[in-house]
């Protein structure tokens, strides 16, 4: 993350300074000069093409919300959307997304942590690589930070269980929560929480599709996602 206090411009935007808006990739670049409504448009065009169930129905739950802001941070800016009739301040009633990544990029990070052949984690992270609950704090999937972060030796000390530290070491540490948890990605498609405050490793799911439905479940709530929220 590059900045402190990121500024957000409201759409349409059509004030945004020369300098800022070349800044940001081209995909956030077209937002500038839309209303809201044309903004959610142009997100859900991107998503269109999932196929995948348990993608889908995140797709759903995001569709609920409205394209508003554009802000001035990260690799390239980012948009954010709102839901609806709601306090925006509340953590889960507004989400932030970057551009796509480049697919050699996004092929190249998924080899780097053996999971090229995941479908469904390549079809989440071609859609939602970097969503983020917020910006200048932690609450977000990983995005384009070469290299991508795995558990490794640098958690071991505080682990009780070292033998449950070799099965997960060398997971990808696809979310970083704002509480300092992280969900772990296995090769072999597990999922799991390492608590960081229990020095624990919790696992949550058999599959990457069964954690997209219970993070998706999470999104339809104003909370945090964490191990210890609702």
């Amino acid at each position: 993350m590059l900045q402190n206090h990121p500024r957000s411009y409201a759409l349409p935007g059509v004030k945004i300074p020369l300098d800022v808006r070349e800044s940001w990739h081209p995909w956030i670049q077209e937002f500038v000069g839309l209303e809201s409504a044309a903004a959610t448009g142009r997100l859900h065009d991107r998503w269109a093409s999932i196929g995948r169930g348990s993608i889908l129905a995140l797709r759903s739950t995001l569709s609920a919300f409205e394209v508003r802001e554009i802000v001035d941070f990260g690799d390239g800016g980012m948009i954010k959307a709102i839901r609806p009739d709601a306090d925006d301040e509340a953590v889960g009633n507004c989400f932030y997304l970057p551009a796509p990544l480049d697919s050699e990029v996004l092929n190249s990070r998924l080899s780097s942590v053996s999971l090229s052949e995941n479908q469904a984690l390549q079809e989440f992270m071609r859609h939602f690589a970097g969503l983020s609950e917020d910006t200048t704090v932690a609450g977000h999937f990983v995005y384009s930070e070469s290299p991508w972060p795995v558990f490794d030796d640098r958690w071991i000390e505080p682990i009780d269980d070292e033998e449950e530290f070799e099965e997960w070491k060398g997971s990808l540490m696809l979310f970083h929560a704002r509480n300092g948890c992280h969900v772990l990605m296995h090769p072999s498609g597990r999922v799991a929480w390492w608590v960081m405050q229990e020095a624990s490793i919790d696992a949550i799911a058999g599959s990457f599709e069964d954690f997209v439905s219970r993070f998706n479940d999470h999104r339809k709530l104003a909370s945090p996602y964490d191990p210890y929220g609702p």
